[in-house]
């Protein structure tokens, strides 16, 4: 018997009691044209679907496709879809094995989109700029290095330079791994004062150090050797790193850290990046527990919550994977810009125009206080496995040139500058200073602050020592370093026979 059902096209009824692929049927089940199968609802039973969400609407239709459509096609409805699932067991499904199967299948909809979609993203251009970063190079276990064996000319507004990489990716010259006898190696690590693109080779602080302590007469007759460490927009993090995994195969006598004030102790919280080839490439970092570093880094993945606590075992294994999931796709690369808008990384001192400003005021930041509790534990970590390998442990401090340059000011000077700068009036030029010498006396670490030294040359010679706007060291600057580095090395007699 026919019947037509108002606004859902035409259907059809019939009275007999229904039987497993028998004749009667008496659900209705309608097929419009507009809003496709409509499945009359049954009283008795229902089979129940995954909730609608992000592999819902991707799995539904395997699920209609495997389960409903092959009887729809044969002319059955709801209720004899139902009734023959309970009793022709032979043939059809539990109502378990299909909520399995259809999530099962869902998933595995999601991953057939996410693949396809990964795919096609590498074909677009990257996200960024791709002639990027074109001296470095990105490095799963360190974030990025300078391109190993980079031979060319870099040159920005301020500076143009020929520069030559080692197959480390360091500006320096290529060093053996096996230490020649006679042969006292020191290993400076830091960031771009240590990489020095600003400078030729010849006249960088290593290079200059070697030189110098090569000129003066050394137990047993030994050779020097200073092997840079050092590259570009590296922390303490990635330093350790580094000696982890390369550093200490050169066996050094001497392992000495160059902490920069201006941005080292940002750079140590997680989310310090760098641009190359169109694509950002994350520094790995380290999480303290309670008041104990966890040693083992973690890969930076954007999105999470990036906080140097991550101590528990289900957060370091989400970061984790997630860590290695953004380095090798090219997807999660591509959206990473919108993830990096909706959630910034966390850093101090974003209310000054140079960060660095915030340690040398009074400032109650939670992010600087992390800021220091790492990079503190990083550096006594590092101290730690330095010794443990037989070596010693020696750190240098830089500071910012606006730091050196307002401890050269007369007091008549400095009051004309707190004037113009009135937000500096709390200033203290060696805060942060101060406060690592407390640190360095406590762990009884050999440290140089390279600031009286600088400011001493200012005092006496007008060179400047830093590159105006670019704020690294000029070839000047470099010089004064070394020769600052070589006197005190000796005075304190880190320079022993091997």
């Amino acid at each position: 018997m026919k019947n037509e059902e108002k606004g859902l096209g035409v259907g059809w009824v019939e009275g007999r009691d229904p039987k497993p692929l028998g004749a009667a049927r008496r659900r209705v089940s309608c097929l419009n044209p507009t809003y496709g199968l409509r499945l009359a609802p049954s009283p008795q039973r229902r089979i129940d679907l995954p909730p609608l969400g992000a592999g819902g609407l991707l799995g539904y239709p395997f699920i209609f496709l495997t389960f409903i459509n092959p009887y729809y096609e044969a002319g059955l409805g709801m209720q004899e879809i139902v009734n023959l699932s309970s009793t022709n067991s032979s043939s059809a499904l539990s109502r378990r094995k299909q909520i399995v199967i259809g999530v099962s299948l869902s998933l595995v909809s999601i991953c057939l989109v996410l693949f396809l979609l990964e795919l096609g993203v590498r074909l677009l251009p990257p996200p960024y700029p791709a002639d990027t970063g074109r001296l470095f190079a990105c490095q799963p276990a360190l974030g990025w290095t300078g391109r190993p064996n980079f031979a060319g000319e870099f040159q920005n507004d301020l500076f143009q330079q020929m520069l030559h990489f080692n197959s480390l990716g360091m500006h320096d010259t290529e060093h053996t791994v096996a230490k020649p006898p006679d042969t006292f190696r020191i290993l400076m690590l830091g960031d771009s004062f240590v990489h020095a693109v600003q400078v030729d080779e010849a006249a960088t602080a290593h290079q200059l150090l070697e030189d110098q302590l090569n000129r003066v007469e050394l137990p047993a007759g030994d050779k020097v050797e200073v092997i840079s460490g050092g590259v570009t927009n590296w922390g303490t993090n990635q330093q350790l790193v580094f000696y982890r995994d390369q550093g200490q195969q050169f066996s050094p006598d001497v392992v000495l850290l160059m902490v920069y004030l201006g941005n080292d102790l940002l750079d140590n919280l997680p989310g310090n990046v760098l641009t190359i080839d169109g694509v950002n490439c994350y520094a790995p970092y380290l999480a303290v527990c309670g008041d104990t570093l966890n040693p083992n880094p973690l890969p930076y993945a954007p999105g999470l919550n990036d906080s140097p606590h991550d101590c528990s075992a289900g957060k370091r294994g989400l970061v984790s994977a997630l860590g290695w999931l953004y380095q090798h796709s090219r997807l999660y690369q591509q959206i990473e810009p919108l993830i990096v808008a909706a959630k910034p990384r966390r850093q101090f001192g974003q209310a000054y125009d140079s960060p660095f400003s915030a340690l040398y005021l009074p400032n109650d930041e939670i992010e600087l206080e992390e800021a220091w509790q790492v990079t503190l534990a990083t550096i006594a970590q590092l101290r730690d496995e330095v010794e443990a390998n037989g070596s010693q442990f020696a750190v240098a401090l830089i500071s910012p040139e606006i730091a050196v340059r307002l401890a050269t000011l007369s007091p008549a000077e400095q009051q004309v500058f707190l004037r113009d700068n009135p937000a500096f009036a709390e200033a203290q030029a060696d805060r942060p200073n101060v406060r690592l010498a407390q640190f360095f006396n406590d762990q009884a670490i050999p440290f140089l602050d390279l600031t009286p030294p600088m400011v001493e040359h200012l005092r006496a010679d007008s060179a400047p020592l830093y590159i105006t706007g670019e704020w690294h060291w000029t070839a000047e600057g470099n010089r004064v370093a070394a020769e600052a580095l070589a006197e005190w090395l000796q005075q304190n007699q880190l320079i022993t026979s091997p």
